[in-house]
């Protein structure tokens, strides 16, 4: 039976002094989160020309989870406009930020949660052109690097190009970090979105081994098309002192087959790959999330409108639940998703896996939407609960605390749902 669909309204709203363009809750102090900004300014000079200014800033909020009320800790000013946010998996007091200038800047919060303090470490120029901003930056996950030792990122840029930088050291020394590999899309366009992601390939298959870790690479860009770019498995790899990156083995575009509009989001999924390719869920400005199978010419097992384009996606739990009856044994597989959908606002959606005799089958449900926001909703967030030493869950409640955001109207929102 459908669940019935909820629409919270905000328990707390604040006006920002800067159009938000990005927020993630710290993993550290859990009721703390970073905000960025973007402040496009216009000016004529004496010939009547206008000329544009972009600034943002970095913003350190809190959250009361009993009272879902916002007290701005700290802002730092900066002399370029923030597209993109993310702190560090493992060093987990870190975040970066694509800037409007080409640059990638990381900071930490030092102190506790009743004295945080956010500091700058270093800024590092990751495109020549001063001009071409940066447009999304995603850390390597554990395992990425075919060296163990291996730090990076990845970020793309407008001119279409999609680069990885690592460092065989510690990622807060900048001079470390150089550029391990660049990739560049057919057309020049804005290359959205990138993800890295890892999986392994199933034991069983000649020459392989459950220890068998593929990197992969997916991106989307402006024209709606989906890349996937798939590396030499780190066992295959018989000398550590090669290059940083494995070999790329399979390289291809879907062109634009399957999304109408920009790809602007990618959340690959932790199930088994189907036809020895993984399933990864899109967000597209057509409004659509898919189910999408990374074949070479892609395939969408679901889709659901949730009535904007959909920015973000965010994994907000895995859940596994067996399935028995008198002749067989399913599993099935939810994944609870939170979306920044642009002009609708925010969604809570939940994905289903279903195992059958004749292959998986997929259903996605909207389980709540925020619509109070009046502008853009490009990025929203879960508070996490309270630190626990063991688990990195949320806590036992059903109930979601949201952070969402939209652009032009400035506003941040509280609020509450359950699921």
């Amino acid at each position: 039976m459908a669940n019935i669909l909820q629409k919270p309204k905000s328990q707390t709203t604040v006006f920002l002094d800067q159009p938000p363009s990005c927020l993630e809750f710290c993993p550290e102090i859990r009721d703390h989160f970073m905000v960025g900004t973007y402040l496009l300014s216009e000016t004529k000079n004496e010939g009547g020309e206008v000329q544009q200014t972009k600034t943002g800033s970095v913003q350190l909020w809190k959250l009361d989870p009993s009272t879902s009320e916002l007290s701005l800790v700290q802002r730092l000013a900066l002399p370029y406009a923030v597209f993109d946010l993310h702190f560090h998996p493992r060093e987990r007091n870190e975040f970066a930020i694509a800037t409007s200038t080409g640059l990638v800047v990381l900071f930490n919060i030092s102190g506790d949660s009743n004295n945080p303090t956010i500091n700058q470490i270093w800024t590092k120029q990751v495109h020549e052109d001063e001009s071409i901003p940066a447009l999304f930056l995603a850390w390597a996950p554990q395992g990425w690097f075919p060296r163990p030792t291996s730090d990076g990122f990845a970020v793309t840029f407008s001119d279409s190009r999609t680069a990885v930088f690592g460092t065989d050291k510690d990622i807060s020394d900048v001079d470390e970090i150089t550029e391990w590999g660049s990739f560049v899309a057919r057309e020049i366009i804005e290359v959205w979105f990138v993800a890295l992601a890892t999986t392994r390939q199933l034991p069983g298959d000649e020459g392989t081994s459950s220890s068998d870790i593929i990197p992969y690479i997916f991106t989307g860009n402006d024209f709606g098309s989906l890349h996937t770019r798939r590396f030499e498995t780190h066992a295959d790899r018989s000398n550590e002192n090669e290059e940083p990156l494995a070999s790329l083995l399979l390289n291809h575009d879907d062109r634009a087959r399957h999304h109408t509009a920009g790809v602007t989001s990618i959340l690959p999924l932790a199930v088994p790959m189907v036809d020895d390719a993984p399933i990864l869920l899109t967000g597209s400005y057509d409004e659509g999330l898919r189910v999408y199978h990374a074949t070479r010419r892609g395939e969408v097992l679901a889709e659901q409108g949730l009535g904007g384009g959909v920015w973000r996606l965010q994994l907000l739990s895995t859940t596994e639940i067996p399935r028995s009856s008198e002749t067989r044994q399913s599993l099935e597989r939810h994944f609870l998703v939170l979306a920044s959908c642009m002009h609708a606002g925010t969604r809570v959606v939940r994905v289903t896996q279903t195992e059958q005799d004749q292959g998986p089958s997929w259903d996605i449900e909207i389980l709540a939407e925020f619509t109070e926001h009046e502008s853009m909703n490009y990025a929203s967030d879960v508070w996490k609960g309270a630190k626990s030493e063991h688990s990195e869950a949320f806590p036992e409640s059903s109930e979601l605390l949201c952070v969402s955001s939209s652009f032009y109207d400035r506003r941040l929102c509280v609020w509450r749902t359950q699921v």
